[in-house]
């Protein structure tokens, strides 16, 4: 096996990839100092498995990765990789040719790859392991090498025949054997603590477990009766419950019986309230009907006056407007005759005006057209001379028109001017009563809202009161449920109390027997006689201890009798105090004048315990010499003051026993313990009676809030009834404000409608004035421009005189049947204007006599309803008649409210009498609910008592157990159960499978620790056999280069000899090597004794033995031969030519001597700053590398 290839990038100076082939034989790479040529060296030691940046001349592993120089960026990554020919399979992989890379990235993070598969360093390590080309193997030999071995002590030199031994990998196993073992003695120690603590723990364990598991039996047992006793109870409390609540919901039923029953005398009573209130309203509608017929009556006759005034007023109106008929009909009558004459008239001038026309258009068709010019002037001027004539006609029938319509418009005026008046007297009338409605309504309003705030308020307070009574309901419940909490608490501390649980079975024994009167003279234990404040339990309970169960007694004979029932009873053991013998101990006065002047002292024990003078002996016997401390502190200052003779006892329960000796540190108290339980008993009688007081002011407080609620509940609805009336009312004076405002809405419109219709008459006449006005002025203007046209004609018909002669005739008859034309064509024109006009005369009379006729229908009609009203005095009269018929009514309906009103009386007492009866049926219905609530509170904490212990629910229950039949010995079989099961004290569940576990990991750390120990016996055979193995490799290769190093020795100092020893030849594992060397000519001395070369050429030597002994696939020198001078280096040269059949060699070298014995050179330049490169060189180049640079 041979290196065939370095490849790398980016390590160190080789910032570009480089490619090195290598081939069997010897390759010198050469550079100048500073190129970068040991690089090749690190690359190598680096690939194989080097770990210390300092061996590859770095501070860390980065230091590797290429820097950068002034014309490149640094890399991030460093890549090397070796390629070894393995034909010779000296690799422990089926490869003819393995790869081996690793790379690093800036970051720290690494990679390694075996033949480019991804792998882990120690992969690497291990591949090369024993093969000789391992980072400690002797394939890489730099200058720190042979320093190594020219500098070390003999014990540090060592390591260097161990790496040629090929003891590592025996070192190794070894290490890992001995670490083992360590770990192995550790495990082995804890086991053994472990076997001995669990040890410790299986017999407590196994006592625990046997209790507990007489605990489960009794537990069951105790569960599956309590269960049936449970049922039994739940059922029975069912049954009751429900009976109660069919009591409840008869009295329900009754309740609300009477109360529909109230609640109908109740209705009676509000068809009399409102019998009386409609009589009251009746009297009123009647005061006010007598004082409205009275107003009427007064109004009637004020106005009759007036309407006699207005009526000769009205005759007036009408018999001028008749008058005025009269005068316009015969009026038409004349206009018709008129307008027939004009008729008659206007045919016959129509038809003598197409004769002219025909002359005149004979005589025209005979006139030349010289005249034309002049005709045509003269036919201008005439025809606006007719125009003109025309204007004037239509100005004068506008005139005429115009008047007309002024009577008109005044008679028109005067009449809408009276109902106008009219109007708006009925318009006052009516907005005075809708102001009056309108005041009333508002009233109503006002009073109706007072009321429903009134009720409002009652409502918040009633809805208050309620909240108050049902939380009183809440808190009476809440309460009762206590009572039953407290009650089932004080019985069971009775039960307790009565049992004697707690007590030793001897004690007990003694104070049953006591009870029932067996033994005479007992007085107590003593934790029943006395009395101890709650402040001081936790330090009496300490300082008495198991004496609290001592028993006293009125003398010795009793104390006698008492032990000697125990024996025959075989019931135990107890401790008696004679009252008779027993002597009180006391504290010395002295010392107790130290104590009370320290701070840290409370009292002395026996002063704190209350307890019958009696007892007095017995509590300072045993408690008189007891000192109570505030902390422990405190009692070791006071154990001073009393030399340490007496007990102290702190506050916590610690204790500072006589002669100095401390008892203290958490204590496991029971829940209720024979110190507390008295206290609680008391605790939990007197709450008990608290909350039954509280119940009892509950149910009055809920009666009394009761009463209120429903007095104020009576109110409310009451005021609702009143303001449902009043709402009534108050919809009705609405209605009649609205009915009246639409009235007075419409009686306002027609009145503005006839203003406006009475100023539209006044603008009409205004406008009409003012046409009248404008037409005169046009009239005048128009005949002065009349006179003006005739003049002008006159004057072109004088002109036209002088035409020729011939055309006189024709021009005089044109001239006269122009003329003629035109005068026949004004009066037919006139004679159509005075038909046109006559006509719209006729139409405008006819209107004319439809609006008088029109008038006198509205006039007579008025007349008509004034006539009507003439009556008033007949009105009076009977509304005289109506006034004593009222005054006769209101005396009735007052007589008929004043009985209504004593029925009324009658019957509120009665429904009073009812409402009380109602009252107390719905006390006794309270008392029952109470009675079910009470009961119902029971059979939920029944219910909650089976939920929480058994987890189960009544359902389940009854269908999982039966009732019990004998259910008062069920209880008392349930009562001795739980008295077994609470003799058993604290009982540990878990010890059953905690033993079974603790057992169970005792038997496996048994074999456990037996496989420990096998395993301890087996690393020390192979510690053994790794020693033995190094020892006698160690000394194989020892001699073997021993040998090895005499000869080589010879051959490269050409004589002198030289000799490898053991410093201690009895331990090959520790012994170091010395070195003896005898060049020629000079006598036999230490290494260090010889010269720089001779002693590098010895080191070489000795490195040249092992490579012998143990020969490497390639080898790696970097520089070795630096210390040598020429004539060495030619020997150190040939012997690496020698040596090359065996073994490949790089070489870093700048000696000539060796490039010359080398077979490939490479040559590493630095041409640009900071980055090396490889060439290949001859050996005549190599000069001019050196002195690259």
């Amino acid at each position: 096996m041979y290196l065939k290839k370095l490849e790398s990038v980016g390590f160190k100076s080789f910032a570009e990839k480089i490619h090195v082939d290598f081939v069997p034989g010897v390759t010198a790479v050469v550079g100048p100092n500073g190129s970068g040529k040991s690089n090749v060296t690190d690359a190598i030691r680096w690939v194989l498995g080097e770990q210390s940046a300092k061996s590859l001349r770095g501070t860390k592993m980065e230091d590797i990765i290429f820097q950068g120089s002034d014309t490149r960026k640094p890399l991030n990554m460093a890549e090397v990789t070796l390629t070894l020919d393995n034909r010779s399979g000296l690799l422990p992989l089926d490869y003819n040719e393995v790869s081996v890379t690793r790379r690093v990235y800036r970051s720290g993070e690494s990679e390694f790859y075996i033949n480019k598969e991804s792998c882990r360093l120690k992969d690497i390590v291990d591949l090369f392991l024993d093969s000789g080309l391992g980072r400690e193997a002797f394939s890489i030999i730099s200058q720190g090498k042979v320093e190594e071995i020219l500098s070390s002590k003999a014990e540090e030199r060592r390591i260097i025949f161990e790496e040629a031994a090929g003891v590592l990998k025996y070192k190794q196993r070894k290490k890992k054997a001995e670490f083992k073992l360590v770990e192995t003695e550790e495990n082995l120690n804890r086991v053994e603590d472990i076997l001995h603590e669990i040890d410790q723990q299986r017999e407590p364990l196994l006592e625990q477990a046997t209790v507990a598991k007489d605990f489960l039996n009794k537990r069951d047992q105790l569960t599956e009766i309590e269960k049936r006793v449970l049922h039994t109870e739940i059922d029975t409390m069912l049954t009751d419950w429900k009976a109660l609540l069919g009591t409840i919901d008869r009295f329900k039923d009754d309740l609300r019986a009477d109360q529909l029953k109230l609640d109908k005398q109740e209705r009676i009573n509000d068809q009399m309230h409102d019998e009386l209130a409609q009589l009251d309203e009746a009297i009123q509608t009647s005061q006010q009907q007598l004082l409205t017929v009275t107003e009427k009556l007064e109004q009637q006759t004020g106005e009759h006056k007036l309407l006699l005034e207005r009526e000769r007023y009205q005759e007036q109106s009408l018999e001028k407007v008749i008058k005025d008929k009269q005068a316009i009909e015969n009026k038409l009558e004349s206009q018709r005759a008129l307008t027939e004459t004009a008729d008659v008239s206007y045919q016959q001038m129509h038809t003598h005006l197409q004769r002219l026309d025909e002359q005149l258009k004979q005589i025209k068709e005979k006139l030349t057209v010289s005249v034309e010019d002049l005709d045509q002037a003269i036919e201008d001027k005439k025809s606006e001379y007719i125009d003109s004539l025309n204007e004037e006609a239509r100005l004068k029938h506008a005139l005429e028109s115009y008047e007309d319509e002024q009577n008109n418009l005044a008679n028109k005026a005067f009449d809408f001017k009276a109902q106008v008046m009219e109007k708006e007297r009925l318009c006052e009338t009516l907005r005075q009563r809708l102001v009056t409605i309108s005041e009333d309504t508002v009233k109503l309003g006002d009073r109706l809202k007072d009321k429903e705030e009134k009720v409002n308020a009652l409502k918040t307070q009633l809805k208050h009161e309620e909240t108050q009574l049902k939380d009183m309901y809440d808190k009476r419940r809440h309460a009762e449920r206590q009572i039953d909490q407290l009650q089932s608490k004080k019985d069971m501390l009775d039960e307790l109390k009565e049992s004697f649980q707690g007590f030793y079975q001897g004690v007990k024994t003694v104070l049953k027997a006591r009870d029932k009167g067996v033994l005479k003279g007992i007085c107590g234990a003593v934790i029943e006689l006395v009395e101890i404040p709650q402040s001081y339990q936790l330090a009496m309970e300490t300082a008495i201890g198991a004496q609290s169960q001592h028993v006293i007694v009125e003398s010795e004979a009793s104390a006698r009798e008492a032990i000697r029932y125990l024996k025959n009873e075989n019931a135990g053991r107890a401790t008696f105090y004679p009252l008779a013998t027993i002597k009180s101990r006391f504290l010395p006065t002295s010392y107790k004048q130290q104590l009370t002047h320290h701070a840290g002292f409370v009292a002395v024990a026996s002063d704190v315990v209350q307890s019958d003078t009696r007892y007095q002996t017995v509590v300072e016997y045993l408690l008189g010499q007891t000192i109570i401390a505030k902390t422990l502190k405190d009692a070791n200052e006071l154990a001073r003051l009393v030399d340490r003779k007496f007990r102290i006892v702190t506050l916590e329960g610690d204790i500072v026993n006589p002669g100095g000796s401390m008892t203290g540190g958490a204590m496991k108290r029971q829940q209720s313990s024979l110190f507390s339980r008295e206290t609680e008993l008391k605790h939990v009688s007197e709450k008990l009676i608290a909350f039954e007081k509280r119940t009892y002011a509950f149910v009055q407080s809920i009666k009394e809030k009761e009463a209120t609620c429903f007095a104020l509940e009576t109110d409310v609805n009451a005021r609702l009834k009143e303001i449902e009336n009043d709402r009534v009312r108050l919809n009705e004076r609405e209605d009649e404000r609205k009915a009246a405002a639409v009235e007075l809405k419409h009686q306002e419109e027609s009145h503005h409608y006839n203003v406006r219709l009475l100023e539209t008459f006044n603008v009409d006449k205004d406008q009409l004035s003012s046409k009248q006005k404008e037409t005169k002025n046009k009239l005048s203007a128009l005949r002065v421009h009349l006179a003006h046209l005739k003049q002008s004609i006159n004057e072109l018909e004088e002109e036209k005189k002088h035409h020729t002669a011939y055309q006189k005739d024709y021009d005089q008859q044109l001239q006269k049947l122009t003329i003629e034309r035109a005068e026949q064509a004004k009066a037919c024109e006139y004679q159509l204007e005075k038909l046109t006009e006559a006509n719209t005369k006729e139409a405008e009379l006819t209107k004319s006599i439809h609006e008088l006729t029109m008038t006198i229908e509205g006039l007579t009609n008025k007349k008509q309803q004034l006539a009507s009203k003439t009556e008033v005095a007949a009105a009076v009269k009977m509304l005289d008649v109506e006034k004593q018929a009222l005054l006769k009514t209101i005396q009735q309906q007052r007589e008929q409210r004043l009985n209504l009103q004593t029925v009324v009386e009658t019957k509120e007492d009665e429904q009073k009498t009812a409402r009380n009866q109602l009252t107390a049926k719905k006390e006794e219905k309270n008392r029952i609910e109470v009675k079910a609530n009470r009961l119902d509170v029971e059979l939920e904490n029944r219910l909650t008592y089976l939920q929480e212990t058994y987890e189960i629910s009544f359902e389940r229950l009854t269908k999982e157990t039966e009732k019990v039949d004998q259910l008062a010995q069920e209880k008392e079989k349930v009562k001795l159960l739980k008295r077994d099961i609470e003799e058993l004290g604290a009982v540990n569940i878990g010890a059953i499978d905690e033993y079974e576990r603790i057992n169970e990991r005792f038997e496996f750390l048994t074999h456990q620790k037996q496989d420990l120990l096998e395993a301890k016996e087996t690393l020390y055979d192979v510690i053994f056999e790794m020693d033995t193995e190094m020892e006698k490799r160690f000394e194989a290769t020892f001699v073997q280069i021993k040998a090895a190093f005499a000869e080589v020795f010879r051959q490269l100092f050409g004589g002198g000899h030289a000799e490898l020893m053991l410093t201690d030849p009895t331990d090959l594992l520790g012994t170091g090597v010395e070195i003896k060397a005898q060049p020629p000519g000079k006598k036999a001395q230490q290494l260090a004794l010889l010269s720089g070369g001779e002693r590098a050429l010895t080191a070489i030597a000795l490195l040249f033995s092992i490579l012998r002994v143990r020969p490497v696939p390639f080898c790696v020198l970097d520089e070795v031969e630096a210390a040598l001078d020429e004539a060495n280096v030619e020997r150190f040269s040939r012997y690496l030519k020698d040596y090359s059949e065996k073994t490949q060699f790089i070489v870093i070298t700048h000696r000539k001597g060796t490039m010359e014995g080398a077979d490939v050179l490479y040559g590493v330049t630095m041409q640009e700053s900071g980055v090396s490169r490889f060439v290949s060189v001859k050996l005549e180049e190599t000069a001019t590398i050196l002195q690259e640079g």
